[in-house]
């Protein structure tokens, strides 16, 4: 049913004339007593009689206005939630993390940012391991993945944002050999156990710390796996081996850790944002838009 026939109608039933009514809309008197031909015949009653001096409702059409002028501000709501929805003002935006990506100040600056200029956005965190980020991501569970570089091989269909930058601390028991030192390089604890995150191959902090170790010029060789860098930072304190952390991490006081900067031009840890590359939706063109003003 058209809707512009709706709009007649109530003005219609406001002025009581349809020749008021043509000069309201700006339309000639005969195609406003066409359009209500053509509402009556589709709800099949009469909604105006005529009388000496213009028109007046019939019973029907008294009741029927009070559901027209609804239904109209319905539509005008829908139209206005959808224009909304268009610029990313509206709608639901599901943003996965790397548990570690949490600590950063960063993200949860950006998302308070989000949350301020879209507060009728609704946000879904989830802290997922990566691999499971980027099946997310692909299956469109997910919309963005907030994860530490590197991302590992990723199809064409995935789009790559960077996102921060995080100097790497050696993380120690107070107790090592070489807790009083003020910096550290990797060499120095060459010969020690290394507490990496057990991310995947190619994957994440655990290979970046193995690569940074290919850099220094050795292969660690006595490796320790935990699933996150909270564990390295529990179990170097708790003496088992050393680790290499983001610097974020030294905000936890883990009694018996000990951090030292690394002494590194390349010590730090990137993260990264991911998202479909086919993706246009408002929100996360939105949230894409707040980091790229930022940088």
């Amino acid at each position: 049913m058209d809707f512009r026939n709706f709009r007649t109608f109530v003005i219609a039933a406001e002025e009581l004339h349809f020749g008021r009514t043509a000069e309201r809309l700006g339309i000639a008197q005969p195609a406003v007593t066409q359009q209500m031909k053509v509402l009556e015949t589709q709800l099949g009653f009469k909604v105006f009689q005529r009388v000496r001096r213009g028109i007046e409702l019939t019973s029907a059409g008294a009741v029927f206005l009070d559901y027209a002028r609804q239904a109209l501000a319905q539509a005008e709501t829908a139209v206005l939630a959808g224009r909304r929805a268009s610029r990313g003002e509206l709608g639901k935006l599901c943003i996965a993390y790397a548990n570690s990506v949490a600590l950063e100040p960063e993200l949860p600056a950006l998302l308070r940012r989000f949350a301020q200029a879209r507060p009728d956005v609704e946000l879904e965190l989830r802290g997922i391991p990566v691999q499971a980020q980027m099946t997310a991501l692909a299956d469109e569970r997910i919309d963005v993945a907030f994860l530490r570089s590197p991302p590992g091989a990723l199809p064409t269909s995935i789009r790559i944002t960077p996102f921060s930058r995080t100097p790497l601390d050696v993380v120690l028991a107070h107790d090592h050999r070489c807790a009083k030192r003020r910096r550290m390089a990797l060499r120095d604890i060459g010969d020690d156990r290394l507490i990496v995150v057990d991310d995947p191959p190619g994957v994440g902090v655990g290979h970046r710390v193995q690569e940074l170790c290919l850099e220094a010029g050795f292969v660690a060789k006595n490796v320790l796996r935990t699933t996150d860098s909270l564990g390295v930072v529990s179990f170097a304190a708790a003496g088992l081996g050393v680790g290499v952390v983001p610097r974020t991490l030294a905000r936890f006081q883990v009694e018996g850790a000990v951090f030292k900067p690394l002494d590194m031009a390349n010590g730090y840890s990137e993260v990264v944002i991911a998202t479909r590359a086919y993706d246009r939706s408002a929100g996360t063109r939105a949230l894409l838009d707040m980091v790229a003003a930022r940088q």
